[in-house]
Order: structure tokens, then sequence, then C-alpha cells
């Protein structure tokens, strides 16, 4: 039966509950997720303000209504807010990127992101309550769609994430295919530019240059 909480177990795809917890993607591009977790902030120190509302500028950059939802988590539980940033910071920067880059992707990772915020806040209604009272049962059917959506919505990133590697791996592959064929010809042009530049020094460091 679901419980109060489940909302905040990971599932697929980038996790923002009120411990800061995550997991990484299974489809990130060239390393992506490595090097996010490698340059998290430390646990072993706080968060500088300014940091803090460096954040928070760049998420009310790329959605303001993202950015109100962590405000009101940073109200109700400073400790919370803190540690989803501590997760999660580094990566509010990359969306700005990914803004241009994948506007697509982009517009699924903020939507994970606000489904999170709100999963938060209906599991926090459900602290201790009666799980068998009839009256709870709305909440619950709300976080277990909250939570069918945010599944949903991690599938479409890890869609979208291997369409981008498949579309990389064509590119490498025509340039690899190019390059092959054009074997000879490649060696050749580098022969003869090696040679031109030699001769242009050569020409620059002769005594008979007027």
């Amino acid at each position: 039966p679901l419980q109060p909480g489940d909302g905040l177990k990971p599932v697929f795809g980038t996790k923002l509950d009120k411990n800061g917890r995550d997991r990484p993607e299974r489809f990130g591009i060239n390393g992506e997720q490595s090097r996010e977790r490698r340059t998290s902030f430390g646990a072993d120190r706080p968060i500088p303000a300014r940091m803090l509302e460096h954040v928070m500028a760049v998420l009310s950059e790329i959605d303001p209504e993202l950015a109100s939802q962590l405000s009101a988590i940073c109200a109700a539980d400073p400790a919370a807010f803190e540690n989803i940033i501590r997760r999660q910071g580094r990566r509010f920067g990359s969306l700005v990127r990914l803004r241009e880059s994948d506007p697509e992707l982009f517009e699924v990772k903020v939507a994970e992101l606000k489904t999170d915020a709100e999963i938060y806040f209906v599991t926090e209604g459900l602290k201790g309550s009666n799980m068998s009272d009839p009256a709870i049962q709305a909440q619950l059917m709300q976080l277990r769609g909250l939570i069918r959506a945010k599944t949903a919505l991690s599938i479409r990133a890890q869609t979208l994430h291997i369409e981008r590697v498949e579309r990389h791996l064509e590119g490498c592959r025509t340039k690899l295919q190019e390059t092959t064929s054009r074997f000879d010809e490649i060696v050749d042009e580098r022969v003869v530019k090696l040679l031109q530049e030699n001769n242009d020094e050569m020409s620059e460091e002769s005594p008979l240059k007027e």
C-alpha cells in the first residue's frame, strides 16, 4: 500500500526530496551525471548565502513558478531546502544551457522538478495521518497521480537523452566514414600543408628577404 514518503523514493530521473537525495539518470551525455555528483556542494560545510541567492536567481530565470515552490520549501523547512540545493544546485545552472541546446528536454526537466516539489508538499501534508481514514484517500490518490506523472516525465527524459546520444553517434559514424573514404586524400593534404608551412618559415628566416 502507498505510504507517506513513497513519492520521494528514487525513480529514474532527477529526484528532489526533502532530504535532497537523488539518483543519477541512467542516460547522461558525456558523463554528465558523474560530473554533477562530483561537483555537488560538500555536506561538511554550510552553503554560502550568496550561492543560495545565485541558485534562486537562476531558478527565477528558468521558471518563476519553480522558484516560488522552492522558496515555499525554504520557508517551511530551511534544512530541507539547503539539502535540495546541496544535491541539485549545479544542475539548475545546467538547465540554462539546456534551454538553448534542447528546448524539449528542458521543458521535461523543469516539469520533473515542479512535480517533485508538488510531491514534497503532498507528502508533508500526509505526515501523521491515519492511512485508513477515508478522508485521506483523496490525498493518497493525488500522491499516486503525481508519482505516475513524475515517472512518465522521467521516461520521456530518458527517451530524449537516448535520441541525443543516437544523433551524436550518427554524426560520429558519418565523420568516420568520410575520413575512411578520403584516407589517402587526407594524408596528401596534410603533407602538402606541412611542407608549405616549412617553406613559409624558411622564407621568413632567409637573410635575403628584404
